[in-house]
């Protein structure tokens, strides 16, 4: 189960994003996450959170390209 506690944390203004990165700045380096962090992106997007970490990667890299694609980006 994904704990939602934590994930209410990093969306807080002046929060640091998952990965260490400041939120709202750039791409997340998903490698450098955790699985459990990982995870909360995931269910955050409402996608599947069960799979091997290099699969929780893909999924969110997925993500990421089909969304930059639909912009137009």
């Amino acid at each position: 189960m994904v704990d939602r506690r934590r994930a209410d944390q990093v969306r807080h203004p002046g929060a640091v994003a998952l990965a260490g990165t400041p939120a709202g700045q750039g791409a997340p380096d998903y490698e450098a996450m955790t699985v459990p962090e990982l995870q909360l992106e995931l269910d955050s997007r409402g996608l599947p959170v069960s799979g091997l970490k290099a699969e929780l990667v893909q999924r969110l890299q997925d993500d990421d390209a089909a969304k930059a694609a639909a912009a137009g980006g």
